[in-house]
């Protein structure tokens, strides 16, 4: 468990919840509003004299909330996505998770697997990405739209999940006839 003074805290971490919300929020000042409520909320929580499991993932979390909040708010509509922040050497459920995800991505057809890897993974525009692979936008839109249900769909059928009353997830399992995690779990645990 860490402390959770978050004025000692938030000099490490602004910039790069800061960048997060800027790859969902395309205005500046509405990003900017964003983060200054995850400072706020996260001040809230800590002033209550609270400490926190897994600092950086609970700060993603927050910011996270705040930015599905904003589009529905704005009655915009966001996609079915896990998030892969990186935890450092800090294991939070969906960072355990973000592991066996990465491993079912590379079980879809290529066709759909490459552009959401390009988009989702290393964040590259729908645009420029069907540009590189050839392909018209719509398509390229399509094939991502196509792979995240995809992923989704066997994310579902190869593990357990458990959310909690607030959606957030808090457990999960590989199921033991879904060989390609099964083996995925045994080469992470030797690794």
């Amino acid at each position: 468990m860490e402390d959770c003074n978050i004025f000692e805290i938030w000099e490490e971490y602004k910039s790069s919840l800061f960048s997060y919300i800027k790859k969902r929020v395309t205005n500046d000042d509405d990003a900017k509003d964003i983060l200054q409520d995850v400072l706020l909320k996260s001040y809230q929580y800590c002033s209550n004299g609270k400490t926190v499991l897994y600092l950086k993932s609970w700060l993603f979390k927050i910011t996270q909330n705040n930015i599905i909040d904003y589009h529905n708010k704005n009655n915009k509509t966001i996609s079915f996505t896990i998030d892969l922040v990186e935890t450092d050497n800090e294991k939070s459920v969906v960072g355990e998770a973000s592991d066996y995800i990465k491993a079912l991505l590379r079980l879809l057809p290529n066709d759909y697997a490459t552009p959401l890897y390009m988009s989702d993974i290393e964040g590259i525009d729908q645009k420029n990405i069907a540009e590189k692979l050839g392909l018209t936008l719509p398509n390229t839109k399509s094939r991502i739209q196509r792979a995240r249900l995809k992923l989704k769909e066997r994310f579902l059928e190869c593990c357990v999940v458990s959310f909690s009353e607030s959606g957030e997830m808090v457990s999960f399992d590989i199921k033991p006839q879904c060989t390609e995690l099964q083996a995925e779990k045994n080469k992470l645990e030797n690794s």
